[in-house]
């Protein structure tokens, strides 16, 4: 029977972690601990011996398992290039007081916010921050929603917090705001009938084109000579920027590639194509968010909060830039695991750019952010 040995060989000590929290989660025993920037047993146990629940909870050792979950949730609808949707637009709220503390177009704060108010949820899975340090935490008042606005980067396992929401917080209708590996982590233990999962009812997922490791950014600031206490706002496009006292600091994203974490090297999700609604700046003016409907329960709520005036809707007029940002992230995601595979079995870059027949320099790149 596989335990954590082998959760820890095939997956933690591999650098395919995605640390998305599931596994912390999952173990009835709380012996898998948040620990140097991913999941770790202090010590071995008796009760792992015979126990396979943490590796059982791993979407990540199930390749293909996201098509299957797809079906289930969306359907059989046409896919386009970002995934299974109802209805794509462009958005932003309209109440200032949440527009001022928020990054873009405010959606997904005020989506929580909506949900709160009409007793969707009672309560919500979000990335607060310490510093910039992202933290997971639980937001159930508004107070605590507005706390976790804006965008932070950095891994951090957002679902090992959903025991705590449950059993400390008494919360039964829970929204999990995440990237897309945190829904698609969610989605996988839903799909598994896993009793601790049932309590999550609604899911919001963020575009992402990648992550970074917090403290190699903050070395990267160093390098440029700002400290990351003096940063207002981090957002990445083409370029990577942050927001300084009013003054806006652009760089290569190329100088932050080192910075990514293997997992993200790999990854084939741009959009979150799992969650019930996506949210992302991508394709949509400055100040405005863009929102993909995919569930019918997600196309509820953004046609609710529009009849009630709480956003300002129009339709979108770029989504051929992301879809072509979709694309690039499948087939990069795709080819570099392929890299790591091939590296893995000991054939040198020279030989990997023949077998995949691409440049020496392509690979070497890839194996650069590792």
């Amino acid at each position: 029977m596989p335990n954590y040995d082998e959760l820890e060989a095939k997956v933690i000590n591999t650098g395919s972690c995605t640390v998305c929290g599931a596994c912390i989660l999952a173990c009835p025993n709380s012996h898998i601990k948040f620990l140097e920037g991913k999941p770790k047993r202090p010590k071995k146990t008796l009760d792992c011996v015979s126990c396979n629940i943490c590796y059982d909870a791993c979407y990540v050792l199930r390749p293909g398992i996201a098509e299957e979950i797809e079906g289930e949730i969306l359907g059989r609808l046409e896919k386009g290039g970002i995934g299974i949707h109802r209805r794509i637009l462009a958005a932003k709220v309209k109440d200032q007081n949440i527009a001022k503390v928020c990054q873009d177009g405010g959606i997904v704060t005020a989506m929580l916010l909506y949900a709160l108010n009409k007793g969707l949820i009672d309560g919500a899975l979000v990335v607060g921050r310490d510093g910039w340090m992202p933290v997971a935490a639980t937001a159930k008042t508004r107070d605590d929603v507005l706390l976790a606005s804006g965008t932070k980067y950095g891994v951090v396992p957002v679902l090992k917090e959903l025991r705590a929401a449950i059993v400390d917080h008494g919360l039964s209708n829970i929204c999990v705001v995440g990237s897309p590996c945190h829904i698609q982590a969610i989605r996988y233990l839903k799909h598994r009938s896993l009793p601790i999962a049932s309590p999550v009812k609604l899911t919001i997922g963020v575009f992402c084109r990648e992550n970074y490791y917090v403290h190699a950014i903050s070395e990267k600031l160093k390098e440029k000579g700002l400290d990351s206490s003096q940063v207002d706002k981090f957002n990445v496009t083409d370029d990577f920027n942050i927001y300084t006292g009013g003054k806006k600091l652009s760089f290569p994203i190329t100088e932050v590639k080192s910075c990514v974490p293997r997992h993200c090297l790999t990854c084939q999700d741009y959009s979150s194509e799992l969650a019930d609604i996506a949210v992302g700046s991508d394709g949509s003016p400055e100040g405005w968010s863009t929102v993909v409907a995919r569930t019918a329960q997600g196309e509820a709520i953004i046609a609710d909060m529009e009849k009630e005036g709480l956003i300002e809707t129009m339709p979108l007029e770029n989504l051929a830039t992301i879809e072509e940002l979709a694309a690039r992230k499948r087939e990069k995601g795709k080819q570099t695991r392929d890299i790591f595979k091939l590296k893995d079995e000991g054939l040198d870059n020279k030989a990997i750019a023949a077998r995949l027949g691409i440049t020496e320099s392509r690979v070497s790149h890839r194996l650069e952010g590792t």
